[in-house]
C-alpha cells in the first residue's frame, strides 16, 4: 500500500490513545514508508535549523495518531486533506539537512516529544492571530505557533494537582507546641507573595522651586515682614466689585453746541 492509499484510511469510531501510538509505532517500524510521512511532514512543515520546531510538527502528528478524530496511521494523518502543505507526500526532499529529520523522527518514534507542545494537536506560521476563542497558544518553536482548541491547557495544570492533593491526604494530626514553632518558622521563610503587604512611608509634600525661592528670599528694607502671598493671589482671582454708577451720555449735537458756543 502506497503512502497515498494509507492516508485514505479514515478514523476509528472509538480509539485509545496508547494503543494507537503503538500500532502506529509499530507500523512505521515496519513499513518505511510510515516514517518517511512523519519526515515529510517535520520537513515542510517546519524550519529545518529548528531541533524544537522540527520535534514539535512531529509531536503533533503523534498527537492526531492517539486522537479519535483522525486517521490511526502515519501518513493517513500526513496525508488528510488540507491539514498539511500542498504536496506533502509527493515533493523530493533535497536539503542536505535530510539525515538530521529522519533522525529527529526516529526519535519521535521511540517517545521524544516537545513537552512545551504538550497536547496540542494545531499549528499555523507564527506572525499570524485569529480571533476564535477557542484557540488557546502553548508555545512558538520552529516557525510556527502551536495551539489547543478548546478548554484552557494552564486551567488543567492548575486544577490536577489539587485533586491528586486532596484525593492522598489523610486526617490532620493534633497540634503540638513544636508542629506550631515550625509552622511558624515554615510562614516566616514563605515567598513575600504569601506575607501581607507593608504599609508605604508617606512623604512629605514636595514644593515646587518657585515657592521655595520666595520664601528664602531676603526682604528689603522699609518693607514689611509679611508679604501676604498666598492672600494676595487669592485676591487676584476675586472679581472687582460691580459700581453702580453711570456715565451720562450727551448725544453728537449737544456735544458741538458745547464746544461752538463761547464762553463768557
Amino acid at each position: 500500500m502506497s503512502p497515498v492509499e494509507t492516508a485514505a484510511v479514515s478514523a476509528p469510531a472509538t480509539k485509545e490513545p496508547a494503543a494507537a501510538r503503538k500500532r502506529a509505532v509499530a507500523l512505521a517500524k515496519a513499513d518505511p514508508r510510515e516514517k518517511d510521512c512523519l519526515v515529510r511532514a517535520m520537513y515542510f512543515e517546519s524550519n529545518r535549523s529548528s531541533e524544537a520546531g522540527l520535534l514539535g510538527v512531529g509531536t503533533v502528528v503523534m498527537n492526531r495518531v492517539e486522537s479519535a478524530r483522525y486517521p490511526e496511521t502515519i501518513c493517513g494523518v500526513v496525508g488528510a486533506p488540507r491539514q498539511f502543505a500542498s504536496g506533502v507526500l509527493t515533493r523530493p526532499m533535497t536539503d542536505n539537512v535530510l539525515p538530521k529529520v529522519e533522525a529527529i523522527a526516529e526519535d519521535i518514534l521511540n517517545g521524544r516529544r516537545n513537552e512545551s507542545v504538550g497536547a496540542a494537536k494545531h499549528f499555523h506560521m507564527a506572525g499570524l492571530r485569529f480571533g476564535y476563542k477557542n484557540m488557546h497558544y502553548v508555545t512558538v518553536a520552529g516557525g510556527n505557533a502551536f495551539y489547543v482548541k478548546g478548554e484552557r491547557p494552564e486551567r488543567r495544570r492548575i486544577e490536577e494537582p489539587t485533586i491528586q492533593l486532596a484525593a492522598a491526604s489523610t486526617s490532620a494530626p493534633l497540634t503540638t507546641a513544636s508542629s506550631s514553632a515550625s509552622a511558624a518558622t515554615s510562614f516566616a521563610s514563605a515567598p513575600l507573595a504569601f506575607a501581607p503587604e507593608a504599609t508605604a512611608p508617606k512623604l512629605p509634600a514636595l514644593e515646587s522651586p518657585m515657592v521655595t525661592l520666595v520664601k528664602n528670599a531676603p526682604l528689603p528694607p522699609g518693607r514689611p515682614l509679611d508679604l501676604d502671598l498666598p492672600k494676595a493671589s487669592a485676591r487676584a482671582l476675586v472679581a472687582p466689585p460691580k459700581d453702580d454708577r453711570r456715565v451720562a451720555l450727551l448725544s453728537t449735537a449737544e456735544i458741538r453746541g458745547s464746544v461752538s458756543s463761547p464762553s463768557r
